[in-house]
């Protein structure tokens, strides 16, 4: 039995560390590496690039760049520049500020992409990408040697292998996948997988009896995807479906057949819930710019609420001048240990600021159980936000009197929470090691 995830996404590590939460020990495959995958989780390209497990990544300034070329950086990207003409868009693994380098996209004179060196978590170049008109057309994979070990055929998608000074030719990205899994001897017998593209591909093209189980965790639109559909109508070595997003389970569960070839389920994720909600009238916003939306009414609104607003950069005039009023506390600048503290010490997270989310901010407000509320326009992540949570503009009045009654009333703050939780997803360890383990023995 394998887990067998296309990339190592949110929703593929989500579902990792549910099984390892459960004590459920199931070896991972991830079919495209992007250089920093878990030193647990497997991937033929990490197999045959050979790269060791330590941490090091390539800070920022050591990126060697051509004789007079300049960086520069701010906490999420950074530019490399020759003169006053911009040669290369630099990429960090993460927007906490320690700018750590996954991916240089160099430009041509033009300013058109030309090709995209790819570093791992060794600090590493364990891959470049050839890019023709606009198009990714060739990537290259490297062992620590700098030796070319894999060629990927972007356009066609064929892959040369090298492998003992022996070429391998394979059509697809699956037929690699599948050697490789042989090669390594895994117990395919059962597949977990989540997408309905490459790993679905794997499992229909492995030849020995299974019972592999899809787990669904995209939305659904209007109509079931047509792979999945596939897989009602045919005879596969997928048996089971399992959806993972709670609102649609809820709306397609009585319209699913049951005479199909697969049966369907549901099982959401375990997420950690340090602490519950106290319900103190302390609230956090996380943003990275000045545009906060209708900030000046918001906290003019609910006077009894003292807003603690974080950025991780230097903050503007702008929005420094809310210390004027008495129920801001701004935080320019902040650690990452300040940032952990106001989520330990706050109980509503408001999901109002325009731009990028930084540090998965409504992800933390969840799994500490704060009550989170949105408006429309400036949602970063809905899943973790209620629907009876999220107003319009207009609305202030009306998230000032749902906040309001939250902290007056503990049955009203702990049906908010258990709703937001349910919605999410949420379930316990319990729930879940039933679901996996009837799943294992079927």
């Amino acid at each position: 039995m394998i887990n067998l995830f296309e990339n190592l996404d949110v929703e593929s590590t989500d579902f990792l560390r549910s099984q390892l939460f459960a004590n459920i020990k199931i070896p991972s495959v991830v079919i495209n590496d992007d250089g920093f995958l878990p030193i647990e989780v497997d991937s033929p390209f990490k197999f045959y690039c050979g790269f060791g497990d330590e941490n090091t990544p390539l800070y920022f300034n050591r990126l060697k760049v051509p004789e007079f070329h300049r960086i520069v950086a701010t906490a999420s990207k950074g530019e490399v520049y020759d003169l006053h003409q911009k040669r290369a868009d630099i990429f960090f693994v993460a927007t906490d500020n320690t700018r750590l380098i996954k991916e240089v996209h160099w430009l041509d004179k033009n300013g058109n992409l030309s090709w995209i060196d790819h570093y791992n978590r060794q600090g590493k170049l364990f891959a470049k990408t050839y890019v023709n008109n606009g198009q990714q057309v060739l990537k290259r994979y490297f062992n620590k040697e700098g030796k070319e070990v894999i060629t990927q055929y972007l356009v066609s998608g064929d892959i040369l292998l090298h492998e003992e000074n022996v070429e391998r030719y394979f059509a697809n990205l699956a037929q690699f996948v599948t050697y490789y899994l042989r090669k390594k001897k895994y117990q395919v017998d059962h597949v977990f997988y989540n997408t309905l593209n490459q790993s679905m591909m794997v499992s229909l093209g492995l030849q020995n009896d299974g019972s592999d189980t899809l787990f669904w965790h995209e939305k659904i639109a209007n109509d079931l995807p047509g792979n999945m559909k596939y897989l009602m109508d045919n005879s596969t070595r997928t048996k089971h479906i399992v959806f993972q997003n709670y609102v649609d389970w809820q709306t397609w569960k009585d319209k699913l057949p049951n005479d199909k070839n697969v049966d369907f389920r549901f099982l959401g994720m375990i997420y950690p819930h340090p602490r519950g909600n106290k319900m103190r009238p302390e609230a956090v916003i996380l943003t990275n710019s000045d545009q906060i939306e209708h900030l000046d009414e918001v906290v003019q609104a609910m006077p009894n609420i003292h807003f603690n607003i974080a950025a991780i950069t230097e903050m503007s005039s702008k929005l420094l001048a809310f210390k004027k009023y008495n129920n801001v506390r701004l935080y320019p600048n902040a650690t990452t240990k300040q940032i952990q503290e106001l989520y330990q010490t706050s109980d509503i997270y408001l999901d109002i600021n325009h731009g990028n989310e930084i540090l998965d901010a409504v992800r933390g407000a969840f799994e500490q159980n704060m009550l989170i509320l949105g408006f429309e326009d400036t949602l970063h992540n809905p899943k973790f936000i209620s629907p009876d949570n999220i107003f319009k503009h207009t609305e202030i009045d009306k998230m000032a009197d749902k906040i309001s009654d939250a902290l007056s009333d503990t049955n009203t703050m702990r049906n908010l929470i258990d709703q937001q939780r349910l919605l999410a997803g949420d379930v316990s360890v319990d729930q879940y090691k039933e679901v996996i383990e009837g799943l294992k023995g079927e």
